[in-house]
């Protein structure tokens, strides 16, 4: 089975799974009965750069992480193996490359990425954990790793791009009551853009 759709269907699971930590173990018993984990002590939150800003060192360890994926994406025997795979993985396979022990290595590491993000946005922002704590963040680095090409430096700047969409829509629909959805818009739009020159650079329209 492809592993993009058990990764993805995967998530139903593991939400269920985390509704029931917070509605048992995890549960907060001063939280007036809303499904959520007690608050983290001061100590074990991320501090912020700048007092008086959401800005945490969260944001420190994301750039930490895009140039560690770098380094083992370029300069690294696994990178090979995991671009190798990524372009061409019956080749790579005919090479002597182990496909299937990529794979999961690549799933593991992008995995561990996602639990960093997850830790950032609980100890950095929300100081506990809930079920909403995610509002598509998943879907969204999607995109983010399309414009960026995913090119894991490359990633840094796309969201900072995305970010500054999402933010500047929330703004405007304060301010003057632009509807907050035309940051979706934008960025669907950015998307197909991104995958129109992707295929324009590959094929070439000729005219006989």
């Amino acid at each position: 089975v492809d592993e993009v759709v058990t990764t993805l269907l995967f998530n139903f699971i593991f939400l269920l799974f985390v509704s029931y930590l917070l509605e048992g173990p995890l549960k907060d018993p001063m939280g007036m009965g809303w499904p959520k984990s007690a608050r983290l002590t001061p100590e074990a939150r991320l501090p912020r750069i700048v007092d008086g800003l959401r800005l945490h060192w969260g944001f420190a360890l994301a750039l930490a992480a895009a140039l560690v994926v770098w380094v083992i994406n370029t300069r690294t025997t696994l990178g090979y193996e995991m671009r190798a795979v990524g372009q061409n993985a019956e080749a790579a396979g005919f090479a002597g490359i182990p496909v299937t022990r990529v794979i999961l290595k690549t799933a593991l590491l992008s995995g561990g990425l996602a639990g960093l993000a997850g830790f950032s946005e609980v100890s950095g922002l929300k100081g506990a954990l809930t079920l909403d704590l995610s509002p598509g963040f998943g879907y969204t680095g999607i995109v983010v790793a399309m414009l960026a090409l995913l090119h894991p430096l490359g990633v840094v700047v796309a969201a900072l791009f995305v970010a500054a969409i999402f933010v500047g829509a929330d703004s405007m629909s304060r301010a003057v009551g632009v509807p907050s959805y035309i940051a979706d818009i934008m960025l669907a739009s950015a998307l197909l853009f991104m995958v129109l020159a992707i295929l324009l650079t590959k094929f070439r329209v000729r005219r006989d």
